[in-house]
């Protein structure tokens, strides 16, 4: 074997085991065995177990290159019958190598001669390579059309070729095999995650499409880059990582308590106690009264003024935000106090409800909030435990800090400026603009999409968001489905 052949040999094994695209290795296995066999044509099969399916074409004298991300193949598949000479290969798992077609009676050759007549192309020498793995399953065939001498003229394929051909045919199956092995692992884990997601959006009904959603957005803004801007450039490994990430984000709130997760509204199973209490208080005003004890104008006045704490509470609890002069309601009402049938003095509301009605925006109490943020050190806790390799290393770091603001004022770990990636503040900004628009939210309604950007904004002026980022995210509209 000559140096060169030798070397070019050693070169394709390297190039066949760094390819991780499917299409581009295809590709270069048969590009590499006609390189090898100097050759003019050649066409790759893959075994689907029934017949065999076209996927690479070339013919170099011709100007043809079908298959592999090139011009699609139309061809329908090539039946596994003896009567076809590259399906032989498969049902025999041995080489073929046939000097000229034309003089051969072994196998039905009507097809090259067809498309000779054609395209006036003339096929003669022919060599049929069986990609056997090393479980001796033959998942594909190489099926290589006039080997050329140094002067361009057709010849037979050397013989010499076959056991370099044959050598060659199983290591590209083998990388073939290793290549659906790791999408199929891939594949596994992928189905996995979105299970997991799914499983954590389903625990509150109302947030059922939070992470759908921001996925769609992440793989629409992505697509956008990559078409009209070259700032910044997702390769196919930092999609899939990223993507990765913003599915797994909030899998620590698999363990976050349903109360506090699914929290409505401020006071949760303690309206019903305090509109009991109220009535309770409005029962003993009227035994008071019958009792002689009070006045029916203290009666009337008092029932009044619970009617009026009643309206209160049920508007506090469903408010947006707390206003001041709804906040100082509340602390009146807090002092407000009846005597209990024991004769104890009790509080119209507790210093627990208190705490509820005051919470100026959203419905968690500051001891519940910092419950719902913990669920971003229980996704890098649980996010350990999960055996991502090498290709998801930072699915890690980026899931668990997506709550990190640029000035310093997220959480977990308060990171600020460059100790916050591009990846982590893009995800960031996806979260909180799904958050703001989702229609499905019972305890808010969905923030129209340029007010979403003004608050966005807002908190870039802040120093908490990327400011170029979300200049991008809007031009890329990838919030709208097309």
């Amino acid at each position: 074997m000559k140096n060169d052949t030798l070397e070019k040999i050693l070169n394709i094994g390297i190039a066949f085991s760094k390819e991780k695209n499917r299409e581009r290795l295809l590709d270069q296995i048969l590009t590499a065995a006609m390189d090898i066999t100097r050759c003019d044509g050649g066409t790759l099969y893959i075994n689907n177990g029934d017949a065999l399916e076209f996927r690479i074409m070339i013919t170099r004298s011709q100007g043809i290159h079908q298959g592999g991300g090139e011009d699609e193949i139309t061809l329908p598949p090539v039946p596994l019958s003896k009567k076809n000479v590259c399906a032989c290969g498969v049902i025999y798992r041995r080489l073929i190598n046939i000097p000229d077609v034309y003089e051969s009676s072994l196998y039905d050759f009507s097809g090259p001669k067809r498309y000779d007549a054609m395209t006036g192309y003339h096929t003669q020498s022919m060599m049929v390579v069986p990609m056997e793995d090393d479980k001796e399953h033959v998942i594909g065939v190489l099926q290589l059309i006039n080997a050329l001498d140094d002067d361009g003229n057709v010849i037979p394929f050397p013989s010499e070729d076959e056991k370099i051909l044959r050598a060659m045919g199983s290591q590209a199956a083998i990388c073939l095999v290793n290549m659906n092995y790791a999408h199929q692992i891939r594949d596994m884990l992928d189905s996995y995650v979105r299970v997991m997601s799914t499983a954590i959006d389903a625990r509150t009904p109302y947030n059922a499409n939070h992470t759908k959603n921001m996925v769609a957005y992440a793989m629409r803004f992505i697509d956008w880059l990559h078409k009209y801007h070259d700032v910044w450039h997702f390769d196919d490994r930092k999609i899939q990582e990223f993507i990765m990430s913003v599915w797994l984000h909030d899998i620590g709130k698999l363990i976050t308590p349903m109360e506090v997760m699914d929290k409505q509204d401020r006071l949760a199973g303690n309206y019903g106690l305090i509109m009991d209490r109220f009535e309770k208080i409005r029962l003993l005003t009227r035994i008071q009264h019958l009792e002689g004890k009070i006045s029916a104008k203290e009666a009337q006045t008092r029932i009044e003024e619970i009617s009026r704490a009643a309206e209160l509470v049920e508007t506090v609890n469903k408010a947006g935000f707390l206003t001041d002069e709804l906040a100082e309601q509340v602390e009146q009402l807090a002092t407000r106090t009846y005597i209990e049938e024991d004769g104890s003095t009790q509080l119209w509301i507790t210093p627990a409800e208190r705490e509820q009605l005051l919470i100026r925006k959203g419905t968690l109490t500051a001891s519940e909030r910092a419950i719902m943020q913990d669920h971003v050190e229980k996704t890098r806790i649980m996010l350990e435990q999960m055996a991502l390799g090498d290709d998801y290393k930072d699915v890690l770091p980026w899931a668990s800090q997506h709550h990190e603001m640029l000035d310093g004022s997220g959480y977990p770990k308060g990171l600020k400026g460059d100790e916050i990636c591009m990846e982590v503040r893009l995800l960031s900004i996806l979260d909180i603009f799904e958050a703001m628009t989702a229609h499905d939210r019972p305890y808010k309604k969905a923030v129209p999409v340029d007010r979403a950007f003004g608050i966005l904004r807002k908190m870039a002026e802040q120093g908490q968001l990327d400011s170029d980022l979300i200049d991008l995210f809007e031009q890329s509209k990838a919030w709208i489905e097309e």
